[in-house]
């Protein structure tokens, strides 16, 4: 194997904690494979552990790669089955198992109690968080160098990778590294490389993470708003067409939608245009934040990005004005009015088939232009969509229009309406919120409300409907009254004069 770039760097990096990203068929699993065998040659005695979560993956996939690395480099291992290791003949030991546990009881059962220098695990996305800190305590073995490796595939911005490997704000004592397919162009076939760049060029929103090796994106499912690829329909988002810069109309009103989210309470700030278009101009997405808290940095946003809005109509998730779910003692509607919003709730706002026909009215949106250009559009300025965490951190993240393009998918799973079956988006925790807080904007003051005077209309029919029930019980009351005066009971006449029936 031959080794360059950031993966010729990774192999001489002693760092004690490492993150190496990378791309399809970019070598990142059998480069630290490789790492391990170096180390085993240059320390004999050491103790490591190659491992993937779960331990099928790790016999069937990982074991007989670690035993190709061997076979090249003229190694015989002599196989331990108690121990579950491999012991080279300079006393090295690899152990190979996975870290995956049958129940929660014995969820760290594998692991502690061994003492190990350094341990290597291949598709670390899958690696619980909690897992991953027990990991760093078993680095343990005296006279030997320590290490942790990891190769995970490059996961979304939010996973815990993520935090404990920032990219921008490096961490004493780790080291993140994003590894490009291209970088082991040496080892590949150019049509592997053109196959790839076929199946994800630079449109597909996985392109970054399965070319580049670059932290985005990395949702299972068709995207609700990815057309249908099958029949030659392409996106109906587009982010060249409809993420550009926006500004606020004044003359307008400046509409809020909330869904108050069980983890993740979102916010997004929009306008109905006067030629039928629909602009969403920011929003903020909540990291385990209370809603109290997260109600009171949405007022300093919406005042600081938007000072001369006409008037402010705020919606929000129907879940709300339900006992509340965020540890509070009253609503989320409560709560929003304690702070001086007065939230549109429509009830029926999560039922199935209204999400779906809501889904429809902004995919319309999509398809549509107007005087003023692109009838749906999306502030392209990064720093008005934001995520906002527990501990006040606040970065950047285009929650909405990755949603739009990628991460808000439709469930495998349908649902039945009226004993029909329908399709509904997946609830992935994530990029549901902000989606919600489209459709409930849709729902409230979408471009199919009723108008003024046919909500008068509908109003007087209701009035008219009431006072028709309203004379028939009277006339029944009559009948009735009646009834008793001249003696009936029962549907019989007693005490008349004749002696009755």
């Amino acid at each position: 194997m031959v080794f360059r770039g950031d993966l010729a760097r990774f192999m001489g990096d002693d760092t004690r904690h490492i993150d190496l990203e990378h791309a399809f068929r970019a070598g990142g699993t059998t480069a630290a494979l490789w790492k391990v065998y170096q180390s085993c040659v240059a320390h004999p005695g050491i103790a490591w552990l190659i491992c993937r979560y779960s331990d099928g993956d790790t016999q069937s996939i990982l074991r007989p790669t670690w035993r190709a690395v061997l076979d090249k480099a003229g190694c015989q291992p002599a196989w331990d089955p108690a121990a579950q290791c491999d012991k080279l003949p300079n006393g090295s030991v690899v152990h190979i198992f996975g870290l995956k546990a049958q129940d929660e009881i014995s969820r760290y059962g594998k692991i502690r109690g061994r003492t190990l220098a350094g341990v290597y695990v291949d598709q670390a996305e899958e690696l619980p968080h909690d897992i991953f800190l027990e990991l760093i305590g078993r680095l343990s073995q005296p006279g030997y160098p320590h290490q942790l490796i990891l190769t995970p595939n490059p996961p979304d911005e939010n996973h815990w990778l993520a935090r404990e490997f920032p990219e921008e704000r490096p961490v004493a004592g780790r080291k993140y590294y994003s590894v490009p397919i291209y970088a082991n162009a040496q080892n590949l076939s150019p049509e592997t490389i053109t196959h790839l760049e076929q199946a994800y060029p630079p449109s597909h929103p996985k392109h970054r993470s399965a070319l580049l090796g670059k932290r985005g994106l990395n949702v299972i499912g068709r995207p609700v708003y990815g057309g249908d690829p099958d029949r030659g329909q392409p996106p109906l988002f587009d982010r060249r067409r409809h993420e550009r810069p926006l500004a606020m109309n004044g003359n307008l009103p400046a509409l809020e939608s909330i869904d108050f989210g069980k983890h993740h309470p979102a916010v997004v700030w929009g306008q109905m245009t006067p030629y039928g278009g629909l602009h969403l101009l920011g929003g903020i997405m909540g990291q385990d934040l209370f809603l109290k808290d997260f109600v009171r940095a949405l007022i300093r946003y919406r005042a600081s990005w938007f000072p001369g809005a006409l008037e402010v109509q705020t919606c929000c998730d129907p879940a709300g004005s339900h006992a509340s779910s965020q540890g509070l003692d009253h609503n989320g509607v409560e709560v929003l009015r304690e702070f001086g919003l007065d939230p549109r709730c429509v009830q029926n706002a999560n039922a199935p088939n209204v999400r779906l026909a809501m889904v429809e009215r902004i995919a319309s949106y999509m398809r549509e232009r107007t005087p003023e250009g692109e009838a749906f559009g999306i502030e392209s300025d990064p720093e008005h969509w934001l995520l906002l965490n527990a501990e006040g951190t606040v970065r950047p993240w285009k929650f909405l229009a990755d949603g739009f393009e990628a991460g808000y998918v439709w469930d495998q799973h349908f649902v039945s309406v009226g004993s029909k079956q329908m399709r509904k988006p997946k609830k992935d925790g994530w990029y549901e919120h902000g989606q919600n807080c489209v459709e409930y904007m849709e729902l409230s003051f979408g471009g199919a409300q009723v108008s003024v005077a046919q909500s008068e209309h509908r109003a007087d029919r209701v009035r008219q409907q009431a006072l028709r029930i309203a004379q028939v019980d009277r006339d029944a009351d009559e009948v009735s009254r009646r009834a008793v005066v001249l003696g009936y009971r029962g549907g019989r006449r007693v005490g008349s004069r004749r002696g009755g029936y």
